[in-house]
This record gives C-alpha cells, sequence and structure tokens, in this order.
C-alpha cells in the first residue's frame, strides 16, 4: 500500500503539485510508510518535517524543538489517501513513489488525532522517535542557531513558524 498524507479532507484526486526531489518536476507523492504520510498531515504553513530512514529503512523523528511532535499534531485531524498499486508511478528517494500527473483517489483513512497515531506506529516499533530532552544539547543549540540563519530565506509564514518555535533556543 501507498500513503499520500495531509490535513485536507474530502479530496477526489491527489494533484500533482509538489515539487519532485528527483527531477525537480511537479509530482504527487506517496509514501510506503504510514508513519511517514501521517508527519505530513500537517498544516502547510508547518513545512517541517523532520523524519527519514536510516540505512536500513527504519524511520526516525528528531524533535528539533520542546514537544515538537505534540505542538504539530496533537489533537489534529489528518487524511490517508491510499493507492493499492504503484501502477504510472516512479520509485523517488528512500520510500517514496512519485506521479508526474494526477492521480485519482480510491481510499481514505481520516485520522482523528495524528499525534496519538504516531505515538501508536512507535510503540508498534515502526518508528524510533529521538526527543528533544534526549537530543545532545550542543546539537539542539546548533541546529536552532541554523534555523536563525536559513529564517530569512523562507515565506512569511514559515519565518513565523520558526520565530515561535526557536528564538527561545538561540544564542
Amino acid at each position: 500500500m501507498l500513503y499520500h498524507g495531509t490535513s485536507i479532507g474530502g479530496l477526489e484526486i491527489i494533484r500533482a503539485n509538489s515539487k519532485s526531489h528527483t527531477t525537480g518536476k511537479p509530482v504527487a507523492y506517496f509514501a510506503e510508510d504510514r508513519c511517514y504520510a501521517l508527519v505530513c498531515c500537517r498544516s502547510r504553513n508547518e513545512n517541517f518535517v523532520t523524519m527519514g530512514p536510516d540505512k536500513n529503512g527504519k524511520q526516525h523523528y528528531f524533535e528539533r524543538f520542546p514537544d515538537q511532535l505534540r505542538v504539530l499534531y496533537g489533537g489534529k485531524r489528518g487524511y490517508l489517501y491510499i493507492l493499492d498499486s504503484t501502477d504510472r508511478l516512479v520509485r523517488g528517494k528512500g520510500n517514496s513513489w512519485e506521479s508526474e500527473s494526477d492521480v485519482k483517489v480510491h481510499k481514505c483513512e481520516v485520522v482523528a488525532d495524528v499525534y496519538s497515531e504516531i505515538l501508536k506506529e512507535e510503540q508498534a516499533e515502526n518508528l524510533i522517535i529521538h526527543r528533544y530532552a534526549e537530543i545532545d544539547p550542543a546539537e539542539q543549540k546548533a541546529h536552532a542557531n541554523r534555523i536563525k540563519e536559513y529564517k530569512e530565506t523562507v515565506s512569511e509564514e514559515m519565518k513565523q513558524f520558526y520565530i515561535e518555535h526557536f528564538s527561545a533556543l538561540w544564542d
């Protein structure tokens, strides 16, 4: 199964309107991992995904500010649009699949609380969560300061997101 996670309900078509990490062309994205699709169930103004697979394909989520998972996903509804086939899709990077054309939706799983579902994925050992308090303080500070330098290059919405969640952590 392949998943497309979003905070937008009622979709009949997944539009090819994301930029491919491989070709740079517009694509519709799908993930093999349900847990990765869950972290895509967020506001477009909070385009902050800090998750990826290790060399063995196991997903790791790194909190980069205190309570990041709860803040971004707690009490929020998400939608997982599901495909049963990779027909007309091309393998992207990692566990992702891409389509340069729009894709008709076949099934949708409504997720009442995305945070709770992410924690279930952790309990099922599909995901390793590296909580902020567990990360080396020097790494925490270095990451926050990189965000400080980078914040001037992003959209106004993302800049406000960075200020809200990182400014207390900056030098």
